[in-house]
């Protein structure tokens, strides 16, 4: 009896002990969800529309990497993280100060026997060049017809009766006739751009050194529309990356000409490559193997930029970060036009700001973060996401204590999905590396902005947009970080000097980022932090 009475005594208390446990963590969670729902309304459009309409100005000019505007920029950025209170972790610095290479291909010539194509003539885009400089270079040039092979290569075979190792191929645009299933993807058969990484693809395999892709002048004229300023603007990159991108990257000259070129590239005359492309068209051989002199020259600029950093420091778990980003910069004057990039990433600059603000505000209340905030904006992005990729090699805080970034590029805009729909943001990158990051999202989006579909169209690493790849997301990801990347799609205005801020969607700005802003509470405020599991 006495036995029996102690242990229901003893449950009892266990009972008690658990309940109050669990009493005290509902409360808990309660006391976080009625402090984040406060600080959402700090995240307010018309606070938004102050600071892009003076970043979007034409006043900073595009805000082009290492130009006046982007300093301009960068001074706003960081008075702005000093009037709220955030730490300057460079060295007492709000600015991550670092140097770039601007590289310009100044001169590039092909010459044959019968003449020479030139780069200053704009007969060539030279998609990839040929690594420094080249003074008349003797080159193997050799017609590959349209670089297509059947799978196993015992049916058709452009490179049946040729030898392409160590040689430039030539090789058309396009399918012959009844193999256009030679291209599995449809949209390959229709682009330029998309058969030219078909085609180099299999040429590599079978050893070339490069392609000459050749098209018709109508083809030729839409890619150098849409792509061209990809191609002939100045490379960019990080002085201390080039030697590693160097031995990662091997040689392999990549260029696009037209087909009218083709009898010139391979040694012929017009009316003599008449007859031998007719042989060749029923044959599938007798063009004959030419040499060509291959001159370039490349010129290097030193550019001086910084990536902006300001630092709200954690309570318990400060040693432990999130890091949140956006790109600063844009594309600056072309032809006389500003390019004042609004949505492209005003809207996302514009996005950190405001979230710099309400968590500031609520450590100053007395409600920090558990864990440590870097809010970070970057610079050198549309030159090849270089600002990110310099701070992922040179970090102020180190890697293995970042528990995840939040990045935030183009959320100010619809696109042709989505364009009588403000209410949907794309994220992509949350799947990735973390199941607990995308399940911690979904659950913020649900609670805290329910309006906001939560579009994964993109999120896939072998996306055709590849856009897991093209914002400052990735430079976390590849150090095995976990990411979520916000975005909007592309739109009309898509590097346009027609982005601008009265085309700005304020509304669904304010509620993605007060999605953002919901996630990086609850990423600072856990218990545990995030596993990696992927």
């Amino acid at each position: 009896m006495f036995k029996t009475t102690t242990h229901k005594i003893a449950l009892s208390v266990l009972f008690i002990i658990f309940s109050s446990s669990v009493l005290q963590a509902q409360q808990k969670a309660q006391q976080q969800d009625s402090l984040l729902t406060s600080y959402l309304k700090y995240i307010d459009e018309a606070d938004m529309k102050k600071h892009l309409s003076v970043l979007a100005s034409d006043e900073y000019e595009g805000r082009e990497t290492g130009e006046k505007g982007q300093k301009m920029a960068a001074e706003y950025i960081a008075n702005r993280f000093k009037e709220l209170g955030l730490t300057a972790p460079v060295n007492g610095s709000y600015f991550q100060k670092f140097e770039l290479n601007k590289t310009s291909l100044a001169e590039f010539r092909i010459e044959t026997l019968t003449g020479e194509i030139e780069l200053s003539q704009n007969e060539i885009i030279v998609v990839n060049p040929l690594q420094g400089d080249r003074n008349d270079e003797e080159h193997d040039i050799i017609f590959a017809g349209y670089g297509l092979e059947e799978e196993g290569g015992n049916g058709y075979s452009s490179y049946k009766s040729i030898d392409v190792k160590n040689k430039i191929a030539v090789i058309m645009i396009g399918t012959p006739k009844g193999k256009e299933s030679l291209i599995p993807n449809k949209e390959a058969r229709k682009s330029v751009y998309l058969q030219m990484g078909f085609k180099s693809k299999l040429a590599k395999e079978k050893g070339a050194k490069g392609i000459i892709f050749v098209s018709k002048k109508s083809d030729f004229k839409d890619f150098d529309y849409n792509y061209g300023h990809y191609f002939k603007d100045p490379k960019w990159s990080v002085p201390s990356s080039e030697s590693k991108e160097k031995e990662d990257k091997s040689e392999f000259l990549m260029a696009l000409s037209t087909t009218d070129k083709l009898p010139n590239l391979l040694g012929y005359t017009d009316k003599k490559w008449k007859k031998v492309f007719k042989k060749w068209n029923k044959k599938g051989k007798g063009v004959q193997e030419a040499q060509a002199k291959i001159s370039s020259e490349t010129k290097i600029e030193k550019v001086d930029t910084e990536n902006v950093l300001g630092f709200l420091e954690g309570t318990d778990k400060k040693e432990e970060l999130i890091v949140i980003t956006a790109h600063y910069d844009h594309i600056g004057i072309i032809d006389g036009k500003i390019y004042n990039g609004a949505d492209d990433d005003g809207s996302g600059t514009t996005a950190v700001l405001e979230l710099a603000e309400a968590f500031a505000l609520a450590k100053k209340q007395g409600n920090p973060s558990r864990r440590s905030i870097l809010f970070m904006l970057v610079t050198g992005e549309e030159k090849g996401l270089l600002g990110s990729s310099y701070y992922s090699e040179n970090p102020v805080f180190p890697l293995k204590n970042t528990v995840s970034n939040l990045n935030i590029d183009m959320i100010g805009r619809m696109d042709k999905d989505h364009k009588d729909d403000p209410n949907y943001v794309y994220i992509i990158g949350s799947t990735m590396l973390s199941t607990e990051l995308h399940n911690l999202s979904e659950a913020s989006a649900k609670m805290y902005a329910p309006n906001v579909k939560l579009d994964y169209t993109y999120n896939d690493k072998d996306d055709p947009n590849r856009y897991y790849y093209r914002s400052d997301h990735y430079n976390f990801a590849k150090h095995d970080i976990p990411v979520i990347f916000y975005f909007n799609g592309v739109h009309a205005d898509y590097h346009q000097h027609t982005d601008e801020v009265d085309k700005i969607h304020f509304g669904k700005m304010q509620e993605i980022t007060r999605l953002v802003f919901a996630t990086a509470w609850n990423l600072v405020n856990r218990e545990e932090r995030i596993k990696n599991d992927n």
